[in-house]
């Protein structure tokens, strides 16, 4: 009976993963515990980098990608630990070696030349720990080089479509008003590549067409528009967009050129780092191999340390092949985090706008989100990997340029709780495909007045999205939240259905029993809007 109460566990569990489009069914608790819970413990999200990766991981990748990130990190936790705990170990059996070898009397020469080469490979992993010290700071020079780069990939990209933007407009502004089909007709051409008469792929022409254009030709006969007599001021200005935003795409490109240059000398530098630390540890190598013969040619008297000798190197080893196994673990999972980078760039922009635009009906502050890379370690060792994440910068009362803030405490107690609510939603509105969930305990407490009413009109709207549904708890509090909230659903016609009076249907509390009318009057006032 047990083993068929864990399959069906575990088949339930598979089909509520599945259900909500996640690979596992822990990644489905925390989207519940980061993201659709809205509690007093939670976890503020626009300043956990942690969490956001792990939300971007479940929210953005297939499934199945998704399901590889978390079977890959999780390896990788579990054999750095297995390898710390055995790297005590040889630690342990090292002493008890060197200890043994320092009370040996014979081999003379033997031992002058074992002395040298320890004293040899001590200097060299002394010289090997020194310059891994500055490993994690190329490292961030390079990430950050990386970063910059990406950035001038992302705003090359969008002065391209507003390029592409401007260039249709210039389009419209040629044609007359009653020629609106041949207008699509040939914006679709330039923008898609595709003729709408015949269905076949013409890049050749779209670029004649732009060419036209740039050029200040008519995109259908080519005849010089700046020797016609029929000056037409939207197509004047149509062009000066187009000129104008062109100029922009060439600075994004001159930006990007500089940016990867600086990206390639980075990596250049890395990567010599990288090689004079692999060449300290062949020679260091090389050397152990030298001190195991040396110990074999130990006096016959010395066999107990030559035994000890024996079993230290093999588990050396042993060692010395985790490390290498846990470097090729985390090589691959840095490259794999990379290419999922990528493909979470194409969702960060809409991610971007949708939280400015939540934010803009919380707060009269201007704040915007950062697409950006935050470098962490998986385990206690080995390169830090960059993991994409977001930072959140604001304008303030005595400033009007928007400046970063770091975390929680940079912006006031009302403030913090709308950035949280709104980059939350700004993530469920952009994964979630129309239907999106919220369970809201509501944070009244720590917002005035004014914040509390922008904080239920967004709650309604957000609501009242087709397939959005939102459940907020409160106590019977004073403020404007709850009045707001029962206003919006007194104009719904399923308001009946959207409020629990825990009051008529729950058991009475104590306080409940003693002050019931006093609680009575003021939900009378509170459903006043209902009636």
């Amino acid at each position: 009976m047990g083993d068929v109460e864990t399959a069906d566990e575990a088949t339930f569990q598979a089909e509520v993963a599945k259900a909500a489009g996640l690979g596992s069914f822990g990644d489905f608790i925390l989207m519940l515990r980061y993201l659709v819970f809205y509690f007093e413990d939670r976890r503020a999200l626009v300043w956990d980098a942690s969490a956001q990766r792990q939300l971007l991981r479940m929210l953005f990748l297939p499934p199945d990608l998704a399901q590889r990130w978390t079977d890959l990190e999780r390896s990788i936790l579990q054999n750095d630990s297995r390898m710390r705990n055995f790297q005590a170990v040889v630690g342990k059996e090292e002493k008890l070696l060197t200890k043994g070898l320092s009370k040996i009397t014979n081999g003379v020469a033997l031992r002058a030349e074992l002395q040298a080469l320890e004293k040899l490979q001590e200097t060299s992993r002394e010289r090997l720990e020194d310059i891994e010290g500055y490993t994690n700071e190329l490292d961030r020079v390079r990430q950050e080089a990386r970063l910059r780069s990406l950035r001038a990939k992302q705003d090359r990209e969008s002065r391209f479509r507003a390029v592409e933007h401007a260039k249709l407009l210039a389009i419209e502004a040629r044609f007359p008003g009653r020629l609106e089909t041949g207008r699509y007709m040939v914006a679709h051409l330039m923008s898609e590549h595709d003729c709408l008469v015949c269905g076949s792929h013409a890049p050749e022409a779209a670029k004649m067409y732009s060419d036209r254009l740039m050029s200040g030709r008519c995109v259908v006969c080519d005849s010089n528009l700046e020797k016609s007599e029929r000056i037409i001021e939207a197509r004047e200005v149509s062009d000066e967009r187009v000129n104008k935003t062109a100029h922009q795409l060439e600075q994004s490109d001159r930006e990007l050129a500089t940016a990867t240059r600086e990206r390639e000398m980075a990596e250049a530098q890395f990567d010599s780092h990288i090689s004079e630390m692999t060449r300290l540890r062949s020679e260091i190598a090389v050397r152990s191999a030298r001190l195991a013969q040396i110990v074999e040619m130990l006096p016959p008297d010395e066999a107990a340390l030559r035994q000890q000798r024996t079993e230290l190197g093999a588990i050396r080893g042993r060692l010395e092949t985790m490390k290498s196994e846990l470097a090729d673990e985390r090589a691959v999972f840095r490259k794999f985090v990379e290419e999922c980078t990528e493909a979470l760039l194409s969702s960060s922009a809409e991610i971007v706008a949708t939280f400015e635009q939540f934010a803009g009906k919380f707060l009269s502050e201007r704040v915007a989100l950062t697409w950006t890379s935050r470098p962490a370690a998986v385990g206690q060792g080995g390169e830090a990997i960059p993991f994409p994440a977001f930072e959140l910068n604001m304008t303030g009362s005595d400033f009007s340029e928007i400046v970063r803030r770091a975390g929680p405490d940079d912006v006031s107690e009302s403030q913090r709780e709308f950035i949280d609510l709104a980059f939350r939603m700004a993530l469920m509105q952009t994964a979630g495909q129309g239907a999106a969930g919220l369970v809201i305990d509501t944070p009244e407490s720590s917002l005035d007045a004014v914040f509390a009413k922008r904080a239920g009109e967004t709650l309604l709207r957000f609501g009242a999205e087709p397939g959005n549904t939102v459940l907020v708890t409160s106590n019977l509090v004073e403020g404007s939240l709850l009045p707001t909230l029962i206003k919006g659903i007194a104009a719904t016609p399923e308001r009946a259905e959207r409020l629990i009076d825990l009051f008529e249907i729950a058991r009475p509390t104590a306080a409940v029993t003693a002050d019931r009318a006093e609680y009575d009057e003021l939900r009378e006032k509170l459903f006043e809007p209902l009636r």
